[in-house]
């Protein structure tokens, strides 16, 4: 199902809504532009039968002459 697209105005009142009250109009076109495209990224993921143990593990480890 697609999401609508956001205008312009959603995005500078959703900006003014978190604190983001400097931001030029110049800006506010490059956070939309990049919304639309995160969000139709986001779309083309195949997420129906995605399970926990598909997301991806961030595991961390010390070499050995590394530790302490």
């Amino acid at each position: 199902m697609e999401e609508p697209s956001l205008t312009f105005d959603e995005v500078k009142r959703m900006a003014e809504g978190i604190g983001m009250t400097r931001l030029t109009d110049e800006h506010l076109q490059q956070l939309l532009r990049a919304t639309r495209v995160a969000q139709a990224r986001r779309a083309a993921l195949p997420v129906a039968t995605l399970g926990p143990a598909d997301e991806p593990a961030h595991v961390f480890r010390l070499a050995a002459e590394d530790s302490r």
